[in-house]
């Protein structure tokens, strides 16, 4: 939930902040970069942790993104400072992902009965809920309530992160010493997957950060950007709650490849939607690639590499992801000014469609894992 008002409404904060579209592709281009630079040494810590667990690590990762979204809910809050502080709040943020991935398979490694797949889909099924009506608290509440809201859901994950298990590794599981470029020359067709990961999502970051941008150029605003987060996010819990059942039996790589397929045709379709109704046609890609590729991609790296780099190995995902989002905002941003927004997805698709390839050869046959 604290995705929808953290990040997918970042382009409406900052753009009533004054901020261009140029200048938020470079902010949160920014966040992301130093998010990537970061989430390394904090799988690190994870792996390595015997004095704090994963979840000790998560809630003190709560209370620091709490800090700067406090400091984002005063309206006169000087410009720099609110570039500093959102940059901050999108790298802590990107950063907890890949720890939360971890978690979850942390307590399924450790014998505690857990449906990755619909744990996944409730997260979506809460930011469509959400989404549904943060368009409206924005105009009647103003931008202010974005981050008042991000900070509220972190305080709460914090409270509920409290009831999960507290396990520790007391030094008793083997931990890779390998860096993160030691680790990608270790396992070559992971760090295919990861490049595939990284291109594919230059354009769903593009889609999702500049989506209110894309509604404005067929005549729509901050309502409809609401129920199209919500509509998403529906599309999301649905498959994601079914997630098991679907993909009962088949082979977890020949599901990753069914995904890039479907990223590379929504990445097409919605640049070309020139109303409302053929945008939410578009849409339905997304119920067929990050959907599925959610959690899939969580189990195929807690199948594909070893018990000692697991957690790094979510932290890559979540780090080529993150790569992703970086070039996806920046350049979709830069591409925006020069061409228009129609252009600029079309360009970011054409990166998508080579991702595919990279994608294919780097995703291994795993057998049936379900």
């Amino acid at each position: 939930m604290s995705y929808g008002p953290i990040y997918s409404f970042a382009t409406v904060y900052l753009l009533e902040r004054g901020f261009s579209n140029g200048q938020i592709g470079t902010l949160i281009g920014l966040s992301c970069a130093l998010s990537a630079i970061c989430q390394p040494f904090a799988a690190a810590a994870a792996d390595r942790g015997t004095h704090f667990s994963l979840r000790t690590l998560m809630i003190f990762a709560c209370l620091l993104i709490m800090l700067p979204a406090i400091v984002l809910i005063f309206p006169y809050t000087p410009i720099p400072l609110v570039a500093l502080c959102y940059t901050v709040l999108i790298l802590l943020h990107l950063g907890y992902q890949p720890l939360l991935s971890a978690l979850g398979m942390q307590l399924l490694n450790h014998g505690y009965p857990l449906n990755f797949g619909l744990a996944r889909g409730i997260g979506s099924i809460g930011y469509a809920i959400l989404a549904v009506f943060l368009g409206n608290f924005t105009l009647r509440f103003s931008v202010y309530c974005l981050p008042l809201l991000g900070c509220f859901l972190c305080f709460c994950s914090m409270i509920l992160l409290r009831t999960l298990p507290d396990i520790r590794s007391h030094g008793s599981t083997r931990v890779s010493s390998q860096g993160t470029l030691s680790l990608l020359r270790a396992y070559p067709r992971f760090s295919l997957f990861c490049i595939g990961i990284v291109l594919l999502f230059v354009s769903h970051s593009a889609i999702n950060t500049y989506m209110f941008q894309i509604l404005e150029h067929i005549g729509k605003g901050e309502a409809e950007l609401g129920q199209v987060m919500a509509y998403t996010a529906l599309l999301e819990f649905v498959v994601m709650i079914f997630f098991l059942r679907l993909v009962k039996n088949r082979d977890c790589g020949n599901v990753l490849r069914f995904c890039a397929f479907f990223f590379v045709c929504k990445a097409a379709f919605v640049p070309l939607a020139g109303n409302l109704l053929l945008l939410y046609l578009a849409l339905l890609t997304q119920a067929l690639s990050f959907a599925l590729f959610a959690p899939a991609s969580v189990y195929y790296a807690n199948v594909v590499l070893p018990e000692q780099d697991r957690v790094k190995g979510q932290a890559l995902i979540t780090i080529a992801i993150t790569i992703g989002n970086i070039l996806g905002s920046f350049l979709c941003g830069h591409f925006m000014e020069l061409c228009g927004v129609t252009i600029a997805i079309l360009l970011t698709a054409a990166m998508a469609f080579v991702g595919m390839f990279f994608f294919f050869g780097g995703t291994e046959k795993t057998g049936v894992i379900w």
